[in-house]
């Protein structure tokens, strides 16, 4: 019989530790639990763990201090760490993959998926399939109620978390997105950097301005607000040179063009083999079938086009023409800060 893969979960809220041992044990793994730093540094190496459920913020030694520890000691260097904190504030995430963490997840809506996130995170690398070069998903909206970004974000997760390689959600509605304040990533660097051709090769720019989500998932988001820098547009051609560099090097891209049809998300939607096209709930057939004229006439052949939710269904092999609203959606995530582009949920 194999046995339980052993979680340890270090966290100073009582009642956390036994919500997530529950939430562990039901799920088939073995849950150990520590409420502080150093007890959790002290069992973690005197006994194998196959992974450790860390708090960032804990009086005395935080997380941050801890998972630093924990990949300075040979015995425990190689044990995933898995960040769950009621705060998703980028810097935090951006710090804690920094010192090595396998992924960052929130508290307490993501309890509930913490035994998904572990298995991929733990699951061997002969066991996963060979990832799938050159693939690449566009995903758009006939207009902001259909919520393209949602589905966007939707189809980036599931993917990351099948375990097949890395995947990579690129935000390219422009002026300002949406995704970036939809998951509370750190401003900075973003896709108009990146698509703006300043002779940087493309694996450089991709580093400098790609943020990690999830232990497979990276996002390049689009501004918050309309950016005053570069006044030229972004160039299709820097945009196909990083789509080569991505696909060749294994990545799964979901590409989210907003609902606008212009030079830059056409030539996404002439390069993408599927298009997840959504469009307005109530929508009558009559617009369906305009919003599908104007994405071929754009580029997107017409049996590349399905509705948001058929990478689900259907990775591989011809995709019937069709298009439909996007489901609803609602991340777990805490609320989007306020001032940020958000999309309406339809």
């Amino acid at each position: 019989m194999m046995c339980a893969q052993r979680i340890l979960i270090v966290d100073d809220e009582a009642s956390l530790r036994f919500l997530v041992s529950k939430q562990l044990s039901r799920a088939g793994f073995e849950a150990l639990s520590a409420a502080d730093g150093p007890t959790a540094l002290d069992m973690a190496a005197a006994q194998a763990v196959d992974a450790i459920v860390l708090d960032v913020t804990m009086p005395g030694m935080d997380g941050f201090e801890v998972c630093r520890r924990l990949k300075a000691d040979p015995r425990t260097a190689a044990v995933p760490v898995v960040f769950l904190s009621a705060s998703l504030n980028g810097d935090f995430r951006r710090r804690a993959f920094s010192l090595g963490a396998a992924d960052f997840l929130a508290k307490p809506f993501q309890i509930a998926e913490l035994p998904v996130y572990l298995r991929a995170i733990l699951r061997e690398a002969g066991a996963r399939e060979t990832p799938q070069a050159g693939r690449m998903v566009a995903v758009i909206g006939a207009d902001r109620a259909a919520d393209s970004a949602a589905a966007a974000v939707r189809l980036a997760e599931t993917e990351a978390l099948k375990g097949d390689g890395p995947v990579m959600l690129i935000d390219l509605e422009l002026p300002a997105g949406s995704i970036g304040a939809r998951l509370q990533l750190a401003g900075g660097p973003n896709v108009r950097f990146l698509l703006h051709n300043t002779g940087e090769p493309a694996p450089a720019a991709v580093a400098r301005v790609s943020q990690r989500l999830h232990a497979a998932l990276e996002v390049i988001p689009a501004p918050f607000s309309p950016s005053l820098l570069g006044q030229d547009a972004p160039d299709p051609r820097r945009l196909s040179e990083v789509l080569d560099y991505l696909t060749g090097v294994g990545y799964y891209v979901v590409l989210h063009l907003g609902t606008k049809v212009d030079d830059l998300t056409a030539e996404a939607l002439r390069r993408a083999s599927l298009v997840c096209a959504a469009t307005q709930e109530g929508a009558g057939e009559a617009a369906r079938e305009t919003f599908l004229a104007l994405l071929t006439e754009a580029g997107a052949p017409r049996e590349r086009i399905a509705p948001p939710d058929e990478p689900a269904r259907q990775r591989d092999g011809q995709i019937a023409p069709a298009v439909t609203r996007a489901r609803a959606y609602a991340p777990n995530r805490l609320p989007e800060p306020a001032g940020g582009q958000l999309a309406a949920i339809g």
